[in-house]
């Protein structure tokens, strides 16, 4: 058992209002509608209520709260079915309560400021193995909550999302130890006072990076492109009705190939008025295009031959249909240069689990680059961009400018919008990511938005901007590996204190 409260503190007394004022701050505290100030203020009311009460008592009302609050804030996020959303959104519960346990358990014995270490210690030791071991990469993680006002966002350049969102929970933890520490309040506050310049500090140095010197300084004129709904429907609709059928050819063919035509003759009249605009690099969202079987072959003639005609960079994303194959499609991208050659070709290397991944087979595990006169461009494909150690890549090579083909839905645009801007501080490049039915953005190193516009916004779905292609260095994507074993470090030796200290 932990070291006993004193009963005379206010705090005390007050137990069930921290409970009653955590129940609804828990469902905003990330997920579908995140709040960053509830992101600050549940650790804080959480700890409150649980140095309030017994220690089993506590964690055993908190568990079934953050199990029902977890269920609800990822509803229509976390794309599982059935039963199966429930296990994964109850499992993420779990895991993120397991650090309010050891906290509870062994900050009540460790004098002093650094008690309020344990808890975000634990919280990003969490995220990292869930961002290591779960299907779903960093989608849970509190550091993407901070991304509304930005004050903690340029840690990500030091330390990650999980970084952010450690400091995040250390800020609850450190303000709920000014109400529960016996300090004096003199040396308390002096305390407080210090630990907040310090972070203050790392902050604003974060803020004033290096630029790379490799970078290319000109204005690059860029276009993201995403098809309407009614064609991408009309594909889909036809794709439907020759599945129920079981047959792929004949007049289940011939109305397939008439209304995929018409899908990528619209894409590449887009980017034709696109590159006449004058944009030199030219992307599509995720799938964008489509292909049955042997119709690959024309649609990437077709690019070759836009490329080639407008001297523009062509990034063409399709889905490949193959009937008779298992997995049966392809999800990948053509880069195409503007002499018209085909640099590479990229698969989605992260298939989402639950809808993607048993009809898609997995690419490489590398990020795909090109070496350009405006810079160093690479690519991903949505949901790869989920993994921070995946897209690390980017920052270790040097990529100036990354390109994200994307497809959303209405529930997670915003959010998924976050956290590709989350990956550009955490690599210091450029981030383009045209994003079907969801947010397309063009967003700085820095994390500063400079286009943005919901796909149903934009009429002749085209997103024009202004890219400054310009990198700067960041430390996270070298030293991202070697951060968990500092974290488990620190959190052992707060763990032997605490054991030592242990009264029993």
């Amino acid at each position: 058992m932990s070291a006993p409260i004193p009963r005379a503190k206010w705090w005390l007394r007050l137990s069930w209002i921290w409970l009653v004022l955590l129940a609804p701050l828990l469902v905003f505290s990330n997920g579908r509608w995140q709040l960053a100030i509830a992101a600050l203020a549940s650790p804080f009311f959480a700890r409150l209520f649980l140095f309030s009460q017994p220690v089993a008592r506590g964690l055993l009302i908190l568990l079934p709260l953050q199990l029902v609050a977890y269920l609800v804030m990822w509803w229509e996020v976390i794309p599982a079915p059935g039963l199966l959303y429930y296990i994964i959104a109850a499992a993420y519960g779990l895991c993120y309560f397991l650090p309010f346990v050891v906290d509870r358990i062994a900050s009540g014995r460790i004098k002093g400021f650094a008690s309020t270490l344990v808890l975000p210690l634990s919280w990003y030791l969490v995220e990292i193995l869930i961002q290591l071991f779960t299907p779903y990469g960093s989608w849970s993680s509190a550091g993407y909550t901070q991304m509304g006002h930005g004050l903690l966002t340029p840690l990500a350049a030091w330390i990650g999302v999980a970084g952010v969102a450690f400091v995040t929970v250390w800020v609850a933890s450190a303000a709920s130890w000014m109400v529960i520490t016996t300090v004096p309040a003199r040396r308390r506050t002096f305390t407080l006072a210090l630990w907040a310049g310090s972070i203050l500090v790392l902050v604003w140095l974060a803020r004033t990076p290096t630029a790379s010197d490799s970078s290319n300084a000109d204005a690059l004129a860029v276009a993201a492109i995403t098809p309407s709904y009614e064609a991408t429907l009309n594909v889909a609709r036809a794709v439907l009705v020759a599945r129920k059928s079981g047959k792929f050819d004949g007049e289940n063919r011939a109305s397939i190939d008439n209304v995929v035509f018409e899908l990528n003759d619209e894409l590449f009249a887009r980017s034709r008025d696109a590159a006449q605009a004058g944009a030199r690099l030219i992307v599509w969202s995720e799938t964008a295009g489509r292909a049955l079987g042997s119709q690959e072959d024309r649609l990437i003639a077709q690019g070759q031959e836009l490329a080639r005609e407008e001297g523009v960079y062509l990034f063409v994303a399709i889905g490949v249909l193959h009937p008779d194959r298992q997995p049966p499609l392809e999800n990948k991208v053509i880069a195409i240069t503007p002499s018209g050659e085909i640099a590479w070709q990229y698969r989605k290397a992260r298939p989402i689990v639950g809808s993607e991944a048993h009809i898609l087979p997995p690419g490489h595990n590398e990020l795909a680059t090109l070496d350009t006169p405006y810079g160093r461009f690479g690519l991903v494909i949505c949901h790869d961009l989920d993994f921070a150690d995946f897209v690390a890549q980017a920052g270790r090579k040097e990529v100036d400018l990354l390109l994200v083909p994307s497809a959303d839905w209405a529930v997670i645009a915003d959010l998924h919008a976050k956290m590709g801007i989350m990956r550009a501080v955490e690599n210091g490049l450029w981030l383009l990511r045209p994003a079907y039915d969801g947010r397309s953005v063009i967003a700085s190193p820095d994390g500063r938005v400079t286009h943005s516009a919901y796909d149903a916004e934009l009429e002749e779905r085209i997103l024009a901007g202004q890219v400054t292609v310009a990198r700067i260095n960041t430390v996270y994507p070298h030293i991202r590996s070697y951060l968990p074993f500092v974290a488990m470090a620190f959190l052992s030796g707060l763990l032997i204190l605490a054991w030592r200290n242990d009264p029993s």
